[in-house]
């Protein structure tokens, strides 16, 4: 897996620096466990430095998620450009979730954290952020469903299925990686659990030939 600070350099903005710092702080110690004048002086600014780009907590929170979900954003368009049909569409996207996820371990552990911890400031922002991407990808599956691309399925079931497999098998690497004495996130073992999963909806989804 790649972490952000291993693999992304040093932003020379202070806003990037200071959005970058404050998604591994609050992967790390969540949105209560870190102080403001912690972040800043991680991103090596001065405290009113962050106060000018983000005046409160929750507005760097927010734009920390917004940050990320651009990401996601490119990278479902990428996979929908591509103008496939059918299974290699549902393919094409499933390729697209483990890279961002793989891309976004921090992100991962915030998800995990404000699920186990609440607090009430991810539902609201996530449903805001997300639900564009959940509409167009279950209207894409019902179109391939009508026009018998794919089995018929209940497509939201379906989507949230999905979402949380992959998002899962990313958050419970650490536990993984004790359970069977191997890194859950070295290239070798994210591609056989992607094929795995890749192979399950090939069994659920494609119609039998005729």
């Amino acid at each position: 897996m790649t972490t952000p600070d291993a693999a992304t350099p040093r932003p020379a903005s202070s806003r990037a620096r200071i959005l970058l710092v404050a998604r591994t702080e609050f992967a790390e110690r969540g949105f209560d466990g870190v102080p403001l004048q912690a972040i800043a002086a991680r991103a090596g600014v001065r405290h009113p430095t962050l106060l000018y780009h983000f005046e409160s907590k929750e507005l760097l929170y927010r734009a920390v998620i917004e940050s990320v979900v651009g990401d996601w954003a490119a990278e479902t368009e990428r996979a929908i450009s591509t103008g496939l049909l059918g299974f290699e569409q549902v393919a094409a996207l499933v390729d697209a979730a483990f890279r961002f996820f793989d891309r976004h371990g921090d992100f991962v552990r915030i998800v995990r954290r404000e699920a186990i911890e609440g607090g009430g400031r991810m539902e609201e922002q996530m449903a805001e952020f997300m639900r564009p991407f959940l509409e167009d990808a279950v209207r894409f599956l019902r179109k391939e469903m009508r026009a018998g691309r794919l089995r018929r399925h209940d497509p939201v079931e379906l989507m949230q299925v999905c979402y949380g497999t992959v998002l899962t098998y990313f958050s419970d690497a650490r536990f993984r990686a004790n359970l069977v004495d191997e890194d859950p996130l070295s290239a070798s073992a994210l591609g056989r659990h992607k094929r795995a999963l890749l192979k399950l909806l090939r069994t659920a989804l494609e119609p039998e030939l005729r």
